[in-house]
């Protein structure tokens, strides 16, 4: 069939019409080369020369025309942001260079590329191909998970079905792109041919010293920032101004490539001031004192009770929602179970995605706070190379975790297993027994995670750990449900996707409204004490209407919580409201632990006291920029109990002593020498 198909053209006019042309073209003889096109009109050199500055230029805007989401632009607007960043860059005079950041990353990769092929056609070919699809992707995450693409989802290619899966498509069609990819670039480098037919560009001699040169400048990116250092210098120079706490703005203002680049700049933390053995022995002496005191009235034991993580997917009241009004009640039966018990609102350090950084916080103890901003996902960039991970559920013997979903999505099957978890179940083995779905939502229902949690629980009488993050409520919400039972409205002017993803979420918090009620009357049976810490990690990237204004951004980066103990427990009946209203997820071990009335560790009677002092903090800051998530210098922001932010210039001498004290054991957890490992610093009381 395709011997008749290529004679057929051999035969067309067309392919005659071809012939002629590149006859005329090859009659044109080059001293060095018989059929360069480029030799007619000027020297070789200059022509490749030039075509590589054209088309990189192009890369850069597409890539910035791409990332152009989420402000209400027009095609207009939007190719004007991207044209003023090429222009302003190259205009002498600008205070705004960045795009000469981007564009040395771009011949960097180009220069690799070329070096180990040794053709110019197809590394022109494959250099554009990268950056096009990289444009792509970065607006797909913009759109979805209102989170520009960094160097930590590169983890995700790891399994690309999984990856598309969250934009709507399906594996067969990836295939059928990456093979028309494929035969695209294969056509294309063979008509470039055509015109060029030089096929080695140069000698080894030279492109050896390019791979060695370019490779350099790709690996300098790890210094990009760290102050001192070269490339933070040239970075300066050409006037990169970072704005860690809004990747998407920081795309925008310096260039999404370089951007990207700059957070391979993957330091976890700098060295706090005076830290040695010495001081960390200062500290353990001083918080076992504390955790002795407050041990004193404590009765329980942590291992003596089970103990359950549920980290519910973007789960967050909407009636929170500024300008939204819902009708009526979707979560009726969780908003009666928190006026019973320990509850309130979590501050988010993300909104629309993050939910591995919430979950690390809440297991550890740890804050991003005290993180470098290069430092996107501990469970990617830090979990996986630590040799000591302590957490939660070191104080019990029989520890699990279940999540009804892919275990390689935020390379959890390597951070559980790093943790010490026994099983990590999943939608692979070890299989999950539940992940039936509701209508066309193709994610697992928060009813089979209960039921996942509640097997387990019958497995064994003895006193056990369970951490599970939910998946029914990921994005996107496509239309998934056959009934919709809510009437929604808003005072802003919403668009139709906006109102059909409102629409869809809102009907499964309903689903999980119920299923929650109906697992919580499952635990009432059960005749030992357990205690469920709930809590949603951070809201749905759908509200971009609302995100638009920024009095609305601290209302959306806050979800709900709340500590319940079955009626097995002695804590069945506790509500805590000494700061509580507001929390942070790092500190959910230590407000656990007060709701059941049992003994801490030095570890946790320094949360404790935090907790007192700043009951809420997050390094989150707005999507779209406000003085209130820009304060001054970068730093944190901290809550007080009525959800106040405390600014950093307010914070009294104890409150700062317990924040340096903090930052000082983490860096010790995470990358110093782990002197609180055999001091019994981390050692909860048990019995």
């Amino acid at each position: 069939m395709f011997k008749n198909l290529f004679g057929k053209f051999r035969d067309s006019k067309l392919n005659k019409t071809f012939e002629k042309v590149f006859n005329k073209i090859n009659n044109f003889k080059s001293k060095h080369n018989s059929s360069m096109l480029a030799s007619i009109f000027f020297p070789r050199w200059l022509f490749y020369g030039l075509i590589t500055l054209i088309f990189s230029l192009f890369d850069v805007f597409f890539v910035q025309f791409m990332i152009q989401v989420g402000m209400g632009q027009n095609l207009t607007q939007k190719i004007e942001a991207a044209t003023n960043f090429i222009i302003g860059g190259l205009t002498p005079g600008s205070q705004t260079h960045q795009v000469v950041l981007n564009l040395i990353f771009v011949f960097a990769i180009f220069g690799v590329i070329l070096a180990v092929t040794n053709r110019f056609w197809l590394t022109f070919i494959l250099n554009n191909l990268i950056f096009i699809v990289f444009g792509i992707a970065d607006q797909q995450k913009l759109v979805y998970r209102n989170e520009a693409i960094m160097p930590s989802d590169l983890s995700q290619l790891s399994n690309p079905f999984a990856l598309v899966s969250f934009i709507g498509m399906s594996a067969f069609e990836l295939i059928a792109i990456f093979i028309a990819g494929i035969l695209a670039v294969t056509v294309l480098y063979f008509l470039f041919r055509r015109f060029d037919s030089r096929i080695k560009f140069t000698k080894w001699y030279i492109r050896l010293p390019l791979f060695l040169i370019c490779g350099l400048v790709l690996f300098s990116a790890q210094d990009l920032y760290t102050p001192g250092t070269i490339p933070n210098k040239v970075a300066l120079h050409f006037d990169d101004t970072p704005k860690p706490w809004d990747t998407n703005l920081d795309q925008r203002d310096n260039g999404a490539i370089y951007s990207f680049m700059r957070f391979f700049d993957d330091k976890v933390m700098t060295m706090p001031s005076g830290y040695s053995k010495a001081a960390i022995e200062k500290i353990d002496k001083k918080y076992s004192k504390i955790a002795k005191k407050i041990n004193k009235t404590r009765k329980n034991y942590l291992n003596q009770q089970t103990v359950i993580y549920i980290l519910s997917e973007s789960f967050s009241d909407p009636r929170r929602v500024p300008g939204l009004t819902v009708n009526p009640d979707p979560i009726p039966k969780i908003r009666s179970l928190k006026t019973k018990t320990t509850s309130g609102l979590m501050l988010s350090s993300g909104y629309g995605g993050g939910t591995a950084n919430l979950e690390y916080q809440a297991l550890t103890g740890l804050s991003l706070t005290n993180f470098l901003a290069t430092l996107t996902s501990p469970y990617v960039q830090l979990v996986p190379g630590s040799s000591y991970v302590p957490n939660v559920s070191n104080s019990w013997s029989i520890k699990n975790a279940i999540h009804p979903y892919l275990p390689l999505v935020y390379d959890r099957s390597t951070v559980y297993k790093k943790m010490g978890f026994q099983h990590f179940y999943s939608l692979y083995s070890p299989k999950v027994k539940y992940s039936s779905r509701i209508g066309k939502n193709p994610y697992a229902s928060d009813e089979s995670a209960y039921k996942d949690i509640l097997l387990q629980l019958n497995k064994t009488s003895k006193p056990q750990f369970i951490q599970t993050p939910t998946i029914q409520n990921h994005l996107s919400y496509n239309n998934w449900y056959d009934k919709y039972t809510f009437d929604i409205k808003s005072t802003y002017n919403r668009s139709s996707w906006e109102s059909t993803e409102v629409k869809t979420y809102v009907q499964g918090l309903n689903y999980t409204d119920d299923s929650t009620e109906k697992f919580i009357e499952a635990l009432n049976k059960i005749k030992r004490p357990i205690t469920v810490v709930w809590y949603g990690d951070h809201l749905p990237g759908i509200y971009d209407s609302e995100m638009k204004d920024s009095k609305n951004l601290l209302k959306l980066h806050e979800t709900d919580y709340f500590i319940y103990s079955n009626k097995a427990s002695k804590s069945h009946s506790t509500k805590l409201t000494d700061n509580t209203s507001y929390t942070s997820p790092n500190y959910f071990q230590a407000l656990a632990a007060e709701h059941m009335n049992t003994k801490v560790s030095p570890f946790l009677a320094l949360l404790t006291e935090l907790r007192e002092q700043i009951p809420a903090s997050s390094n989150a800051l707005a999507k779209n920029g406000s003085a209130l998530w820009e304060p001054n210098e970068n730093k944190n922001i901290y809550l007080n109990n009525s959800g106040e932010q405390i600014n950093n210039s307010d914070l009294t001498k104890e409150q700062k002593q317990l924040l340096k004290d903090y930052k000082m054991v983490q860096y010790d957890i995470t990358r110093g020498k782990h002197y609180v490992k055999n001091d019994g610093f981390m050692k909860v009381p048990s019995k």
